[in-house]
């Protein structure tokens, strides 16, 4: 036999393509660490100064936390403070409806704040959430566009003809509660999201994951002024990305007018953002508006339904800030307004001035007030189907449960000073 003393051990090759993936995956990983943690310290600093600036006086900043069950008191201190007032935040301010219909309607208040040298910046949004400049700050003559792209889906007479199968969905979903359930979670917030995967095909297979994002989007409006939590800012990116991708493989979009390119995926995503929790907050307004000695009287027919919605719509608006940046120096209401500076409507302020919900619909006086409230051309692309939805399904719920009562305490959502969104809404329905 050989003698095996002097034969070395055979050395293992190591792998070089794997030793570099997993090396980069760790750069990825610490990467994203420090990303995160950039992103959390940015939130957790522009929430600290709206608190401490609330906490000493500021109504608007105290508005902005969207900590308030009721913002009325805030809308009324502010209109205390005169027609256009300067928040310690630095936005100019107003609750007036003559003025706030006046700034919403002046070209040289845009949408995207500029900046010396830097082209257009939006403040918090660049920090929370990818794709606001281009699905949430829409300048007007971009909305206008959109709104002709979308008119074959989403336009008053398009929808019209979409009302029977809103009718059906409301009906379906109503027809399936139980005897005791949440309004929100279990109605109002499916409604939207059944109605839109209906009308853009989302294919069943995918209607599980559309949901959840749909439901992961719920802040993404409210996000725009106030910092939501680390977690909820990181779900609202993923799932903004996920309904991109969705859509942008959904075969529905030659419906749009013209050529479509990407506008049928921004028209699907804004759809989403414009009418899922807007819809959401306003089916519950209404009914809570309603309970417990008016319900179901006013929605027991389609037509007085939708005027009910309407009143809800106007009363409480879905959309109750606006904001505008100046484009130049201008005056407003005898204040010198610089160029970049921030201007805000309070356009749930001027709901407010409105009738209840429960009241029979009056002629609304000008600056009529959109369903958004007053906020505006950038949103018009979802007035009418925000609108049908919203009625159909009081309707259908009102044939459902005549004898809807209260099951429990109304929870609104925490940090939610645009939308003033709903979180939970026990009620019984014998």
């Amino acid at each position: 036999m050989q003698d095996m003393q002097g034969v070395q051990p055979e050395q293992q090759v190591p792998n070089t393509r794997q030793t570099q993936l997993e090396q980069s995956e760790q750069r990825t990983e610490a990467a994203q660490e420090m990303e995160d943690s950039e992103l959390g310290r940015r939130l957790q600093m522009l929430r600290g100064m709206q608190w401490v600036f609330g906490a000493n006086g500021d109504p608007y900043a105290r508005l902005l936390c969207g900590m308030e069950e009721d913002p009325s008191p805030l809308y009324d201190e502010i209109r205390t403070l005169g027609e256009l007032h300067r928040s310690r935040t630095g936005a100019w301010v107003t609750a007036a409806p003559g003025l706030g219909g006046r700034i919403l309607a002046d070209r040289q208040l845009g949408a995207r704040r500029l900046v010396a040298g830097a082209g257009e910046t939006d403040g918090l949004e660049q920090y929370v959430l990818p794709g606001h400049q281009a699905f949430l700050r829409l300048e007007r003559e971009e909305a206008e566009r959109l709104r002709e792209v979308a008119a074959p889906v989403l336009g008053a007479a398009a929808v019209d003809a979409w009302r029977p199968l809103i009718d059906e969905v409301c009906a379906g979903l109503a027809k399936g509660l139980p005897d005791t359930f949440d309004l929100v979670e279990e109605y109002a917030g499916l409604v939207p999201v059944e109605v839109l995967a209906r009308i853009w095909g989302v294919p069943g297979e995918d209607r599980a994951r559309f949901g959840r994002d749909c439901r992961a989007l719920a802040p993404a409006l409210d996000s725009l002024l106030c910092p939501q939590q680390l977690a909820l800012s990181k779900d609202m990116a993923s799932a903004l990305e996920d309904l991109r991708l969705l859509f942008d493989g959904l075969d529905a979009m030659p419906r749009l007018a013209g050529p479509a390119g990407g506008d049928g995926t921004a028209v699907a995503m804004l759809t989403v953002l414009l009418c899922t929790e807007p819809v959401t907050t306003a089916i519950g307004n209404a009914v809570l508006g309603l309970l417990p000695g008016q319900w179901p009287a006013p929605c027991t027919g389609r037509v007085a339904a939708g005027q009910v919605a309407e009143q809800a719509l106007h009363r409480a608006v879905s959309y109750r800030i606006a904001t505008r940046f100046a484009r130049e120096d201008l005056e407003l209401a005898g204040c010198e307004v610089k160029s970049g500076d921030e201007v805000v409507v309070l356009a749930g302020a001027v709901g407010r001035d409105g009738p209840s919900a429960a009241a029979p619909p009056a002629p609304p006086t000008p600056p009529a007030p959109s369903v958004f409230g007053a906020a505006a051309f950038e949103n018009v692309l979802a007035e009418p189907l925000v609108r049908a939805v919203t009625g159909a399904a009081l309707h259908a719920l009102a044939e459902r449960a005549p004898r809807l009562t209260a099951a429990g305490p109304v929870v609104r959502r925490r940090r939610s000073p645009v939308v003033g969104g709903l979180h939970r809404a026990p009620v019984a329905a014998a």
